[in-house]
């Protein structure tokens, strides 16, 4: 796919001695002019132009544009076609060739040799590939889209020995903002995107058109539609909504009618979309029951289509979504000219996307992947952010999709670089060469955006990084300022990196606001906190730091509704922010230095225990025979540790499918395995809301885990209130809805405080005495809390109470809950520290005696244990 030699290219100079090195500037002085074709186009002459001011930029010289590719002096760019021959060798003419239609519009060669210096792209977007990889090497970077984040070294001396062949692994290419532009009449925002994907080399070999069609096509024909409204589904005895009646061949002829009309229209066009329009509400009429599923009906319209296309309009494709009830492949094959763009959202059907990922490659000759790198209905531009801030993600998932076969990676993203700057940086690289080393890409930006300040940046960045499933709280937000801070200084004698960190204490600036808010129970406070803020992200917004857009269309019409401030809705003209300035660095500076007061970091104590769990007997006497199944249900899969004490099957039920509304998605799975991984037992559920029981023999006693994905339909799962069944807790929490009734933890001897973070709503901790120790508010969420430990209630079992397990991580206790305490398991060197009877035949160290450790309501005695 790629060839790049930086030097000694084996060439004909380099075998003869001759240097193939060239000086573009000395001294300041430019030494070559840059040539273009005389025909050459708008894209060919701003590439041009761009190149002539960055290189003067590094070098205080005034680089010349001239035309005419006749000479053989010059910095020479342009496209196979429009370069003379003589200087178009045959493995530049190789490394260019077009293969397959579309692999190779975008590749381009460099060449340099004594006083030339060749561009060379197979067609307009190579050469400007060419002539922004030339000014990579000379240290030139533009990570994000507003202007203080480009990097321009200082040159005096402009000299580079260069061979590059290079083309991109993913044809089509897009990182694209969700909502929109945020100021469509100026176009400001819409260029800064436009030249940071021109200049990073973002683009498309093969212009991808998948999204949803139908309701364009029925507007489009909404007269004849309403002389025939057969031609719509049938729903509830009725005949209209947005989906087409696709057993319907008037229907077939109607979209191929259109098909074929677009591709008249558009010649340049390499695909049009038969795509459904979003949501529900396909025909039910019998003729289209009886094509079975709604994939095998979408695909039908699709294919006849794609022949009618291919018959008129050969190599031209009919490109649609695997997305919401069509997400699964139909059950015949699709003509060779269809387009399919596999979404990792919105799934529904039999199969979850993971068997999806597998199934559509062997499907569809022609595929892509739709990503959500953020949504700000989800994340809203808080830390950690979504996938597009996911560096590992990112790491993981694009080689996986080009080992796919993967023409095209969509990403709906937002305008929000605060917090998803670094990740839209490694995702660019990686769409573009899947085998691009990610360390060194965000090692180049920590380095070049920060200066004197790298290390310390890369300290924030990696603190706040979704793929380390940080734990926002305000001691970590503490720790964020500071680093900050800390980097000020660092870089106090460079303009340029105290420009950027000013745009991430702006989006900062933000996030203490929104926290702020949601921690206020002050109506009124709270309304001038969110006018703070909209105010705030409007006078910042060509930062774009935090996606304005999406704030003014959506944020500020449910606050303005909220709040009762229709001016506010969609920042209308009267809204009170409209109109002010950008922040002073003076400004920054002030809400800043409150951001360091109001966020600080805590003293916690931190301990760490294995996952070398054990079964302890912590009831005995009459204790309760199952567990009951808890008010309220997980959403989302994970796993718990269960344990055969003497070899004895594992039983767990397990009622699915809570979630009405998500039934029709694939079925539920689960898979027992024993500490090896080794699978024990595998096996699928249907999501009907009912009751499942599971038995899973064992080759032996010990432990085992239970995995089980719900396919995010809701679950419950209860075991005999004996049965170790346990909880790990993790950093990136659950799903969890409405309140579980009692979760048990275990307190280590010796210790004097119990701490804990938590993100979620007020719950109880009760302690071994059965009275209440802590009753948590809702504003406490997103901090630790620190309980002391009475003399006496350590070595013991505790318990949250009325609790919805969303977010919950223990610095200083094992992170295990469970149901019942006998259900507890807890690290094998705690329960040996502790002196704690383990069931597994398992011996203590020293002779015990029995003491009571805690009773319940029910009158359950639980037994401590003293050496």
């Amino acid at each position: 796919m790629t060839v790049a030699t930086l030097t000694g290219l084996a060439t004909a100079a380099t075998a003869q001695g001759q240097s193939t090195e060239a000086v573009l500037a000395h001294d300041g002085r430019a030494l070559l002019p840059i040539v273009i074709p005389e025909d050459a186009g708008e894209r060919l002459r701003t590439v041009a132009n761009d190149l002539a001011a960055y290189l003067g930029r590094m070098s205080g010289a005034t680089f010349e544009v001239k035309t005419g590719l006749g000479g053989d002096v010059g910095i020479m760019l342009g496209t196979l076609e429009q370069f003379p021959s003589r200087l178009v060798s045959r493995d530049m003419a190789d490394a260019l060739a077009i293969r397959n239609r579309f692999d190779g519009k975008e590749a381009y060669v460099i060449r340099t040799a004594p006083r030339r210096v060749v561009l060379l792209g197979a067609e307009d977007w190579g050469a400007s590939h060419a002539a922004y990889r030339l000014l990579e090497e000379f240290g030139c970077r533009w990570f994000f889209p507003a202007r203080e984040w480009e990097v321009i070294p200082d040159r005096r001396d402009l000299r580079i020995d260069l061979a590059v062949d290079d083309r991109p692994a993913i044809l089509a290419r897009r990182i694209w903002y969700q909502w929109g532009y945020l100021d469509r009449e100026q176009g400001r925002c819409g260029g800064e995107h436009a030249t940071w994907r021109r200049r990073n080399r973002m683009a498309s070999s093969i212009s991808i058109n998948c999204g949803h069609a139908w309701d364009h096509v029925i507007s489009v024909y909404k007269d004849l539609i309403k002389a025939h409204p057969e031609y719509l589904a049938l729903r509830d005895g009725e005949r209209g909504g947005n989906k087409f009646c696709v057993s319907n061949p008037a229907v077939i002829d109607l979209y191929t009618r259109y098909a074929l009309d677009y591709f008249a229209k558009n010649p340049d066009a390499d695909m049009v979309s038969a795509d459904p329009s979003d949501g529900g509400g396909h025909c039910e009429c019998e003729n289209c029951a009886a094509m079975g599923k709604v994939s095998n009906r979408v695909f039908h319209l699709a294919n006849e289509v794609a022949k009618a296309v291919d018959e008129k309009y050969p190599g031209k494709m009919v490109g649609l979504y695997a997305y919401n009830l069509h997400s699964e492949p139909p059950d015949f094959e699709l003509a060779p000219n269809v387009y399919v763009q596999l979404t990792s959202g919105f799934i529904r059907g039999q199969y979850s996307y993971d068997e999806l990922f597998e199934l559509w490659p062997k499907k569809c000759r022609n595929m892509g992947f739709y990503e959500y790198y953020s949504v700000y209905q989800w994340n809203g531009d808080m830390l950690p952010g979504g996938n597009g801030g996911n560096v590992g993600h990112h790491r993981r998932r694009i080689p996986e999709f080009h080992h796919a076969n993967a023409t095209s990676i969509d990403a709906e993203s937002g305008n929000n670089w605060g917090p998803h700057g670094r990740g839209y940086i490694v995702a660019n690289r990686l769409m573009w060469n899947p085998k691009a080393d990610v360390d060194s890409i965000t090692e180049d930006f920590y380095m070049k955006a920060f200066g004197p300040a790298a290390d310390v940046m890369q300290r924030y960045y990696e603190r706040v990084a979704p793929e380390n499933s940080p734990i926002i709280s305000n001691h970590l937000l503490g720790l964020a300022f500071r680093d900050i801070h800390e980097a000020t200084e660092l870089a106090k004698d460079r303009p340029d990196v105290l420009a950027r960190l000013d745009h991430l204490k702006i989006y900062l600036r933000y996030v203490h606001l929104k926290w702020m808010l949601g921690r206020e129970q002050d109506k009124a406070r709270s309304k001038d906190l969110w006018e703070q803020l909209f105010t705030h992200v409007y006078r910042n917004r060509y930062t774009y730091m935090n996606h304005w857009e999406a704030i003014r269309q959506f944020q500020t019409r449910v606050t303005a509704k909220a709040v009762d401030e229709p001016t506010w809705h969609h920042s209308g003209p009267e809204a009170p922010w409209i109109g002010k300035a950008p922040n002073t660095r003076q400004e920054i500076a002030a809400f800043f230095a409150e951001g360091l007061e109001y966020f600080k970091p805590q003293e916690i104590d931190e301990r760490a225990y294995s996952d070398d769990l054990v079964p302890v007997r912590f009831v005995k006497g009459h204790a309760r025979p199952n567990a009951p199944t808890p008010a309220g249900f997980f959403q989302g899969g994970f796993r718990s540790v269960m344990y055969s004490i003497a070899g004895e099957p594992l039983e767990v039920t397990v009622t699915t499918g809570r979630i009405a509304w998500y039934r029709d998605r694939a079925q539920a799975k689960y898979t027992f395995t024993d500490e090896q991984q080794e699978v024990i037992l595998e096996g699928r559920l249907p999501l009907d809301g009912q009751k499942h029981a599971i038995r899973c023999q064992v080759p032996t006693a010990g432990l085992y885990f239970f995995d089980f994905n719900d396919s995010g339909a809701g679950w419950t799962k209860a075991a005999a209130g004996d049965q170790p069944l346990t909880i790990p807790l993790r950093k990136s929490g659950f799903t969890h809805h409405g309140w579980g009734k009692n979760y048990y933890f275990y307190v280590p001897k010796g210790l004097k405080n119990v701490t804990y973070y938590f993100d979620g709503g007020a719950h109880k901790i009760i302690g071994p005495d059965g009275k209440l120790v802590r009753e948590v508010e809702n504003h406490q969420s997103g901090t630790y809390i620190t309980i002391p430990v009475p003399d006496g209630m350590d070595g013991t079992i505790w318990r949250f109470k009325q609790i919805a397990l969303s977010k919950i991580w223990f610095t200083n206790v094992p992170n295990y809950l469970a149901g019942t305490p006998n259900a507890l398991m807890i690290p094998r060197e705690v329960a040996e520290a502790d002196g704690l009877e383990v069931r597994e035949g398992y011996q203590p160290v020293a002779k015990v005696s029995l003491g009571v450790l805690w009773r319940d309501g029910d009158g359950a005695t639980v037994l401590a244990v003293t050496v």
